[in-house]
Order: C-alpha cells, then sequence, then structure tokens
C-alpha cells in the first residue's frame, strides 16, 4: 500500500527519484519495474506490474462501444510506458508525460493506496483546495456508499 506525501525533484534529464517507502514496495511487488501513465487529474500514475494488470482487467470488462470508454483508453494506453528503477531509485519519466502533467524541479509523490501520484505542486494544492471546499458533498457521496 502507498501512503504518504513526499517532495523529491525531477533532474535535467527527467529522472525522479522515488522515495525509499515507495521503492521497497516496487522492488518487492514488481522487481523493479512500474507502468506510468495519466488518469483524469492532472498529474501522473505509477502502478506496479500487479495492479498495472488488476487495472487491464477491469477495463476490459468495460462495454468497448461506449465512447466514454473509449476515450478513456485511448488516453490510458497511448500514453502509458513501462520503466525500471535504477540502481540509485530512480525513474526516467518521458519528456511527453512531463510536459503532459506540468513537471520540472519539485513535484510531490503522493500515496495512493494502489498507485503513486506524481503531481506538479501548484496543481496538487489546486486539487486539494477543490476538496476541502467540497468537503460537505464528498461527505454525502460517501455516506450514500456506506461510509
Amino acid at each position: 500500500m502507498f501512503i504518504g506525501q513526499f517532495t523529491h525533484t525531477i533532474d535535467s534529464k527527467g529522472r525522479l527519484s522515488i522515495p525509499v517507502k515507495f521503492r521497497e514496495d516496487i522492488n518487492s511487488k514488481s522487481k523493479g519495474t512500474v507502468f506510468i501513465t495519466t488518469e483524469l487529474d492532472p498529474c501522473l500514475v505509477i502502478y506496479t506490474i500487479k495492479e498495472w494488470k488488476t487495472l487491464l482487467e477491469r477495463i476490459n470488462n468495460f462495454p468497448v462501444m461506449n465512447q466514454g470508454v473509449k476515450a478513456y483508453r485511448r488516453l490510458l494506453f497511448s500514453r502509458a510506458t513501462e520503466c525500471s528503477l535504477d540502481k540509485q531509485g530512480r525513474i526516467l519519466i518521458p519528456q511527453n508525460l512531463r510536459e503532459h502533467a506540468g513537471l520540472s524541479g519539485d513535484t510531490y509523490l503522493v500515496g495512493n493506496d494502489n498507485k503513486i501520484e506524481i503531481w506538479y505542486p501548484g496543481k496538487w494544492d489546486a486539487s486539494e483546495s477543490s476538496a476541502m471546499e467540497s468537503m460537505n458533498n464528498i461527505r454525502e457521496e460517501l455516506a450514500k456508499l456506506g461510509m
């Protein structure tokens, strides 16, 4: 499980050091290999091999003719890349993904249970503020789900 928030810097070559806490899980669950892609939020997402396969199984059960599903699949798979941690515990984030998420310099690595999100700090702060402003609605939605 990935939890916590860490600030790390992307270097000039596009490498990002993964926090030791996350790295240990990646090495034990995924032998140092991960998948990086985009989702619907303005961030990048890192999946272990196991979680990537689980995501694929779920997506493959969606109705293939649904326009929203088609758009989501295209977004997810066209931007996905497989990469491995180097000996220093870094991953190389392709330039197109860095540009998509607006990443350079400092970034936030945010644990989100089965995945790690990589955020530009300004976008993370805006997303967090928006969630806090919507807290009453979020409480109602969670209550409907039995939480």
